[in-house]
């Protein structure tokens, strides 16, 4: 824009590093060929900005191609602005989500689920997810919306049938699983309106992602995973034992 404005203008980039993914490869690319200069700088050697004596403004930064020193009399100095995420460590650990080592929501998967949680439900989008342009928060936020809508346009969701189970008789009331489950999903019965499983440990299927951490740890064995209880694995590991033999 600048160039388009004014041919004879000299700029330079400096970077640390360039992403210049999708269409935006364009702008980059037009921007060499007319003439735009890219240095890349490294932390440990940083540019040094200072007043020059024409009243302009000297940067001074070590170019990587030549090894050496560049000072550049300029007339405007812009910076980019960095982004940091908010602390937001605690509400990550509530809602049992994950964060990358820059401190950012981390995706469910980057490529098959890029706007979910490990935790199903729940989405992410904006900057909370990552640093990205305007067009991109906007694109991921309609892709958010559009997978909440598919949940909620349903009467009925089917759930799948790997969940813990509690057998009431073997539970003590320990609250172990309660402790132990990743997406807070057991919790103590105390109404009235379920006698069966009234002062026991209670699984919500609805809820429950079958990762089976309760079932490991309860002490007194009273919750059983679905389709993985301890007949079944030990059925199968015979079989395979045996086929192997075979």
């Amino acid at each position: 824009m600048i160039l388009d404005r004014n041919p004879e203008a000299e700029i330079y980039i400096l970077y640390r590093d360039v992403r210049a993914y999708g269409f935006r490869e364009k702008l980059y690319q037009e921007a060499r060929s007319r003439g735009v200069r890219f240095i890349r700088y490294d932390v440990e050697d940083k540019p040094v900005l200072e007043n020059a004596p024409d009243g302009r403004v000297r940067l001074t930064v070590k170019d990587h191609v030549l090894g050496r020193p560049l000072q550049i009399d300029a007339d405007l100095v812009t910076l980019a602005s960095g982004i940091d995420p908010n602390p937001m460590r605690d509400l990550v650990e509530i809602f049992k989500g994950q964060l990358t080592a820059e401190a950012f929501l981390l995706e469910a998967h980057v490529k098959l689920l890029p706007v979910d949680l490990a935790t199903h439900g729940q989405y992410l989008a904006g900057l909370a997810h990552c640093p990205k342009p305007l067009e991109e928060s906007l694109t991921q936020a309609q892709a958010v919306a559009a997978r909440a809508a598919g949940i909620l346009g349903h009467d009925h969701i089917m759930v799948g049938g790997i969940v813990a189970v509690v057998d009431p008789k073997k539970c003590a009331v320990c609250c172990t699983c309660v402790r132990a489950c990743p997406v807070n999903v057991p919790c103590i019965v105390t109404n009235e309106e379920d006698s069966a499983a009234r002062g026991n440990a209670y699984m919500n299927p609805a809820i429950c992602q079958g990762c089976g951490v309760c079932v490991s740890e309860c002490p007194g064995k009273a919750i059983k995973l679905q389709f993985f209880t301890d007949d079944q694995m030990v059925a199968k590991i015979a079989a395979m034992a045996s086929g192997g033999q075979q």
